[in-house]
């Protein structure tokens, strides 16, 4: 059976880099938001129902990775702009498929920032605590995903801190340069706060590596963390931006503790990769340093 996959949010960091590495042989299909240039597919509103589910109807597929999501750049959005796409319009993806009788394989995203602050590594049981109206979205949808039952395949996915070329320019690394190309000061929180990134090629091979995973074992809901089980601060991590920078001439002004702490972010995060690991085998994962400078020289590239 061919393998037809349909890829929401197409027009978004993660969508762009999911479909410039395509896999050969599987057929897809992108749909964009209406009020962007989608890539060539279709324009569909997740908060519109009746087009969400005559999207499902045309292409029927046997794969759906929704990366359509709202607030990652932590713009206005509200609250209830932010639970209408992130929650009610995932939902209206899977209803779609339900009502439709298609068993496809359904990933979904949420956020790492739903966890409660932990000094451990965070597994799939760790205790939610979302406290941005962002991680409050996802965790919604996660929380509503279970009256579903056994009805398709469903695997929510944890993602930490992914970064990358193409990330969108409120990004913390587009940031930094842009003000570093401006000769302008940069002001940072203190910088203590534990991450997991993940640079987004290699976040984009594992997710290629789950859609071949066979349905048969990914009935129902399943929850995965995808991250690189490493942390470091975010103070070391900006290092590594600034070490990419100063390479290219340029000479950083950083500001740390310019800014307080965000308090509805945790100050610590990190992921317990193992059950993906069980499912996928080995994980490798870039150079961190690496992955910096090949996501600085991408912006100055362009």
């Amino acid at each position: 059976m061919t393998r037809r996959l349909l890829l929401t949010g197409a027009n978004g960091f993660l969508g762009r880099a999911f479909l410039g590495a395509a896999a050969p042989g599987t057929e897809i299909v992108a749909l964009g938001g209406r009020r962007q240039a989608p890539v060539p597919g279709l324009a569909v509103d997740l908060r519109d129902k009746d087009s969400v589910r005559a999207a499902v109807r045309e292409v029927r597929p046997t794969h759906v990775l929704n990366f359509a999501s709202l607030g990652v750049t932590r713009d206005q959005s509200t609250l209830s702009d932010l639970l209408a796409v992130n929650t009610v319009g995932a939902l209206h993806l899977v209803d779609a498929l339900v009502e439709e009788g298609l068993a496809a394989q359904t990933f979904l995203f949420g956020t790492a920032y739903e966890y409660a602050d932990s000094m451990q590594r965070l597994g799939e049981s760790a205790t939610l605590e979302p406290k941005s109206p962002y991680a409050i979205s996802k965790t919604t949808l996660f929380h509503s995903l279970k009256q579903y039952g056994d009805a398709l395949p469903l695997t929510f996915l944890r993602l930490f801190n992914v970064f990358g070329p193409g990330e969108p320019a409120e990004r913390l690394i587009p940031f930094i340069a842009s003000k570093a190309r401006a000769g302008e000061e940069i002001p940072l929180t203190g910088g203590e706060q534990l991450r997991d990134f993940m640079f987004a090629p290699d976040l984009i091979a594992l997710l290629h590596r789950l859609v071949d995973v066979p349905a048969d074992t990914a009935s129902g809901l399943r929850t995965l963390n995808v991250g690189t089980g490493e942390g470091i601060s975010l103070k070391t991590f900006i290092g590594y931006v600034a070490a990419a920078l100063e390479r290219q001439g340029l000479a950083p002004k950083l500001r740390f503790g310019a800014l307080p702490y965000r308090t509805h972010d945790p100050m610590r995060c990190v992921a317990d990769n193992a059950l993906l690991s069980t499912l996928l085998g080995e994980l490798t994962f870039t150079d961190l340093q690496i992955a910096v400078d090949k996501t600085v020289l991408a912006l100055h590239e362009h």
